[in-house]
C-alpha cells in the first residue's frame, strides 16, 4: 500500500479500532457495567408489571430519595415513602403493562444514570370504579454500586 493511501486509511481504521460493539437493538456500548444497568432496569420492569413492590424495593437504596423533578417538598419521598407509595399503587392496580426503552446509559465509577422512555397502561380500581389508564413519558433512574450492587437512588 503507497504511503499517501495509508495517511488516507488510517483514521477510519483507528476509529473502527476504538469503536465499541453496541448492545443489541440499542446504540449503548457493550460493556459490562452498561449490561448490568440494562438488566436492572428489565428486572424493575418485570417487578412492576407483577405488581410486586417487595421486589421492586430489593433494587432501591434505603439512600433512595425522589423530588419528582420540582421544587415542591411536599412531594418528595424517601425510601419509606416509596414503600407506603407502592402498596397503595399496587392494591388498587388490577393489571399494569409496560413498555420500556432504554436510551443511554452512563456509567461513572459507583454512580450511573438510565435516560428510560416509557409507556403505561394500567387498569385501576377507584371508589368510582374500574378504569383504565395510559401514559407515557421520560425518566432518567439514578443508580449508586453498593457492596458490589447497582441500586436505584432516583428517578421511579
Amino acid at each position: 500500500m503507497s504511503s499517501k493511501r495509508w495517511l488516507v486509511l488510517a483514521p477510519f481504521i483507528l476509529l473502527s479500532a476504538c469503536a465499541h460493539a453496541k448492545i443489541p437493538r440499542t446504540t449503548i456500548d457493550d460493556t459490562e457495567e452498561n449490561r448490568e444497568i440494562i438488566k436492572l432496569v428489565e428486572q424493575y420492569h418485570e417487578a412492576l408489571e407483577s405488581l410486586d413492590a417487595d421486589a421492586v424495593l430489593s433494587m432501591v437504596s434505603p439512600r433512595f430519595y425522589e423530588d419528582n423533578g420540582n421544587t415542591n417538598d411536599a412531594d418528595d419521598y424517601d425510601y419509606d415513602g416509596l414503600k407506603v407509595q407502592l402498596t397503595e399503587d399496587f392494591k388498587r392496580t388490577r393489571a399494569l403493562h409496560l413498555d420500556v426503552r432504554v436510551d443511554a446509559v452512563e456509567v461513572k465509577e459507583s454512580e450511573a444514570y438510565a435516560e428510560l422512555y416509557y409507556r403505561i397502561r394500567a387498569q385501576n380500581e377507584y371508589p368510582s370504579g374500574v378504569k383504565w389508564e395510559t401514559g407515557s413519558d421520560r425518566t432518567r433512574l439514578r443508580f449508586e454500586r453498593a457492596d458490589g450492587k447497582w441500586l436505584i437512588v432516583a428517578g421511579l
